[in-house]
């Protein structure tokens, strides 16, 4: 699955920085929606823009909160 994530970064231009927080995401998100984590990435990657934006938003607002907690 890493290279999937690496994927849906790259075409979504998650920094290197924040794309630690995707495995996460995508776990619960894809628990959230009922849906196989595999399923979810490969939809947010390739065939729903708005999901993958939305998902990809949500990682670099989540790692931007982290590091300013820390």
């Amino acid at each position: 699955m890493t290279q999937e994530l690496a994927t849906f970064a790259k075409r979504f231009n998650v920094a290197h920085a924040d794309a630690y927080v995707l495995p996460a995401l995508f776990e619960r998100t894809a628990q959230v929606a009922g849906l196989p984590v595999r399923a979810l990435l490969s939809q947010a990657t390739y065939s729903n823009h708005a999901l993958g934006e939305y998902l990809a938003n949500t990682a670099r607002k989540v790692a931007n909160e982290d590091r300013a907690a820390h």
